[in-house]
């Protein structure tokens, strides 16, 4: 082989050689670029969630009260959509670390535990008028409205943790740790206490309140704050 061989081989080893560099990083730079768009995208879409979980905490509130006037409840409301979380989740797990994994999983588990309570505090209305456009008041709709009410209560309470959980990974994004024994999760606990005490306190109020209001149209002013636990 001569000299000019060689180095036309050389050139053309070199050239391929170059140019699948070139692929790996171009590959490897659109990868870094795709998960932190994802990245701002899924904390976009727990700024959205924050807003949507207030929005039921209304809606539980007004149930609450409803429960507290010897009354129940005959609306529902729609649940909430993590899209980007459900689609997209995936392709941004190497660029986030163990404690912001378990902290999005925890977020999105309780996203279809508020869904599924929504539907099944649904099916539970029903099932009352059902019954009661049947055969009016009885011991067994009584019984029913007491079910009812405490459901409210455990939906309401999980849509309160919902939201501490979406406003926690929001301030400590870097690193949302809740172990157990940590001052975040101690607060957590404290936080939960509060929403169970809250939740009663809003009962109390509904008791003073004539179940006719109930049928006007609601401005969520009128009740409680579902922001001011």
């Amino acid at each position: 082989m001569s000299d000019d061989d060689l180095l036309k081989l050389l050139i053309g080893v070199t050239s391929a050689f170059a140019g699948w560099v070139l692929a790996q990083f171009t590959s490897f730079a659109k990868g870094w670029i795709q998960r932190r768009k994802i990245k701002t995208l899924l904390l976009e879409e727990l700024r959205d969630l924050d807003l949507e979980a207030n929005r039921i905490l209304f809606f539980y509130s007004r149930q609450l009260q409803i429960y507290g006037a010897k009354g129940i409840g005959n609306s529902s409301t729609t649940g909430i959509s993590n899209y980007i979380f459900k689609n997209y989740y995936k392709d941004a797990l190497l660029s986030l670390n163990q404690q912001q994994r378990i902290s999005y999983q925890m977020i999105h588990s309780l996203v279809d535990q508020v869904n599924a309570g929504i539907l099944e505090l649904k099916e539970m209305t029903v099932e009352i008028q059902n019954e009661h456009f049947a055969n009016g008041l009885s011991e067994k709709i009584a019984k029913a409205g007491e079910e009812w009410g405490e459901k409210v209560k455990a939906e309401y309470q999980h849509c309160a943790s919902l939201q501490w959980q979406i406003r926690f990974h929001l301030q400590h994004g870097k690193n949302p740790d809740l172990s157990p024994y940590t001052n975040h999760h101690e607060n957590y606990a404290r936080y939960l206490q509060n929403v169970k005490a809250e939740a009663d306190r809003i009962i109390e109020g509904g008791k003073t309140i004539d179940l006719d209001k109930f049928n006007q149209n609601y401005n969520p002013e009128s009740f409680q704050r579902a922001d001011a636990l």
